[in-house]
């Protein structure tokens, strides 16, 4: 995912690089990034042309309403950069929030009134490096993702923080790992016919102690082979602690679902590490199931990670391939490794309940599925009527902020009790 987005800040690379040569600029600096929110079915409705000439006319309503040394910059479809300069944090957001009101207004193309909905993250610096305050935006995607809902059509203000640069002399996460800061949070993985929890997705936090809790894309970008290891290894033990504490309450929860990557996949002894740290907690292995990237198929991973992979499944881990249809999907990887669930991904689900185009590629997905005798879960499920589409269609689980949000620890008795007062019912669940 930060590979693909890194791809595209290469045009805010060069804005920035531009605005510091041509004038440079001491005290704060701000960068605005905007996203167009009904982009897709607003391309579906309009057309290539016209989407191509609202998204010049959003540019040149926010190149109208800012300052001349406050550059404006399309960095990909819908994806907007406005370096704001000179300004404090509470004039950056006040002026973030002008610009996003503009955008927000009746937008004539092709006869038709068009309403654009943006949502803006502002990253505020006090004499940062014009670069460093580039590198910072490889995590805009990540905060855009895990906005909350009522950000929509508002502008949310991030602090610069040069130690999550690579120039930064933080901490790194095999350290934060070691002091006990990283810390698992746990999203539920539902089926849709019953309500029951199938498991719980582990999702990585970091508590630093003077930053305050970070997500993944604050840190992910810089990190080592030595980290990823490290960051597993923490994860994995809460998430398999939590599996115990579990099984002795009496909640039914079947497994923990830990993301891959593939550099960990490469090294020979992971498979016997995780194999290893099960045994050490007395839980058998279908108790864990791995998410691997459909890219990991045989053709296209290396000989490590296809041996990891299938002896993990032979000892009775379940494999499941995450983000399946945005890259190179492998029937063989699914013969080979043995997996057992695809995991849609969020780019096909949204809007999956108005989008005949969504809808097609969900039911295609899911035909694929039914046919390998394999188990579809749609991750990404933001409001009920997706999930009512998903469940009509035939998916098997579901996952996303309609159902629950990633929660710590502490709070999954809790969702669990809730759940099983409303009997297991999604529908329930949902209101």
């Amino acid at each position: 995912m930060f590979e693909r987005f890194s791809r595209l800040l290469s045009p805010l690379r060069i804005m920035l690089g531009r605005s510091a040569s041509a004038a440079p600029v001491e005290g704060s600096r701000s960068l605005l990034l905007l996203r167009l929110e009904n982009a897709e079915p607003l391309a579906d409705h309009l057309g290539k042309a016209a989407m191509g000439h609202l998204v010049v006319r959003l540019s040149m309503t926010l190149s109208r309403a800012t300052r001349p040394e406050d550059p404006v910059q399309i960095i990909a479809p819908g994806l907007f950069a406005v370096l704001l300069s000179g300004r404090d944090d509470l004039d950056a957001i006040g002026v973030a929030r002008r610009l996003l009101d503009q955008a927000q207004t009746p937008i004539a193309v092709s006869g038709r009134d068009i309403l654009p909905v943006l949502t803006g993250v502002l990253i505020h610096a006090e004499g940062a490096p014009l670069p460093d305050l580039a590198e910072m935006t490889e995590n805009a995607r990540q905060r855009f993702e895990t906005l909350t809902d009522d950000a929509l059509g508002r502008v949310t203000l991030f602090p610069y923080d040069p130690a999550l640069t690579t120039g930064g002399r933080g901490a790194s996460v095999a350290e934060a790992a070691a002091a006990g800061q990283i810390q698992a949070y746990f999203q539920p993985q539902v089926c849709c016919n019953t309500g029951a929890v199938r498991g719980f997705e582990l999702l990585a936090r970091w508590n630093h102690p003077e930053r305050g809790l970070l997500l993944p894309g604050a840190f992910f970008g810089r990190m080592s082979v030595e980290d990823h290891g490290a960051l597993t290894l923490a994860i994995l033990d809460q998430g398999l602690r939590a599996l115990k504490a579990w099984d002795r309450a009496g909640w039914d929860v079947p497994c923990v679902a830990l993301n891959i990557s593939n550099c960990e996949l490469a090294n020979p002894d992971f498979a016997a590490g995780i194999l290893w740290e099960l045994d050490r907690h007395d839980l058998r292995p279908e108790r864990l199931t791995i998410e691997v990237l459909e890219t990991v198929g045989p053709i296209t991973s290396n000989a490590e990670a296809r041996r990891n992979l299938m002896a993990l499944a032979r000892a009775g881990c379940h494999i499941d391939l995450d983000d399946f249809g945005t890259g190179y999907a492998s029937l063989d990887a699914i013969r080979q490794f043995g997996v057992q669930r695809i995991k849609i991904d969020r780019s096909f689900v949204t809007g999956c309940d108005i989008d005949p185009a969504q809808q097609r590629m969900i039911l295609a997905i899911l035909a694929l599925a039914e046919r390998l005798g394999i188990a579809a879960l749609a991750e990404g499920v933001e409001t009920r009527e997706e999930y009512t589409f998903l469940a009509q269609m035939g998916c098997d689980e579901v996952q996303g902020h309609a159902i629950a949000r990633p929660m710590p620890l502490e709070e999954v008795a809790a969702y669990l009790a809730r759940q099983a007062a409303n009997g297991r019912s999604i529908g329930r669940l949902l209101g």
